[in-house]
């Protein structure tokens, strides 16, 4: 005799979630850790977003006659994170898989609107060795402008990576410079030292010594008049759709 018997239907679900939560910073070298930089953290939000952009502060530097190029203070982090070559972090999590693309614009020269000089004419910002690290497989990663990237004209956008279609998703780093913790990636960091002989320490960051990174220079003419005051600018960062 057959035994009887019954069937039913069963489901299964499944429901992505866009991740628009913040990203903390991570380590440009070694991404998988979690890091506190020194000084102010400027982001966006969204799926799509940056995570971090870089401060470049060239600090205080002699009135001179002469062209001078001055290196950026590379990135301090609170705690036992070494000093890193400056960088910026972004996010996509849209899932979509469709590219983005970053770039920057410097919106002014260097200024101070209280000087008798109100600008350092002539002076050009530049960003070199710039390289991409993530967690995500290395396969995704975006393309990264590999030339060096000089800002020679205000108010122009200069492109930085671009992640075509299927690239980009996920936490990724773009490093101007490195430590030398990476093989294969050439040290761009040099140790701030005074008069002494002595490393120069920065009060704000646990009093962690100071570095210069070569990656990222400013050239100022010799032959332009110059103020014994601070001067500064504004860079936009952008990433954007394709």
């Amino acid at each position: 005799m057959d035994a009887a018997s019954d069937e039913s239907i069963s489901s299964g679900t499944l429901k992505y979630l866009g991740s628009d939560w913040e990203t903390p910073p991570i380590d440009p070298e070694k991404p998988k850790n979690e890091v506190e930089p020194g000084g102010e953290i400027v982001k966006t939000e969204g799926l799509l977003r940056l995570d971090l952009v870089p401060q470049f502060i060239f600090g205080p530097q002699a009135v001179s006659t002469e062209d001078q190029v001055y290196y950026s203070n590379a990135q301090l982090f609170k705690g036992d994170t070494p000093a890193r070559a400056n960088y910026i972090q972004l996010s996509d999590n849209r899932g979509s898989l469709e590219g983005w693309q970053l770039t920057v614009r410097q919106e002014t020269q260097f200024m101070n609107e209280h000087a008798q000089t109100k600008e350092l004419s002539g002076a050009v910002l530049s960003f070199d060795k710039q390289w991409g690290n993530s967690t995500t497989n290395q396969e995704y990663q975006p393309t990264i402008v590999k030339d060096a990237i000089k800002i020679s004209e205000i108010g122009a956008t200069y492109p930085i990576a671009i992640a075509g279609k299927g690239k980009g998703s996920g936490t990724w780093t773009i490093e101007f410079g490195s430590s030398g913790s990476v093989e294969g990636i050439e040290n761009t960091l040099t140790p701030v030292i005074n008069a002494d002989g002595k490393p120069v320490t920065d009060p704000t960051v646990e009093d962690k010594p100071m570095y210069k990174n070569s990656a990222v220079a400013l050239f100022v003419p010799g032959q332009i008049a110059k103020d014994p005051v601070k001067y500064s600018t504004t860079l936009t960062w952008t990433i954007a759709v394709l």
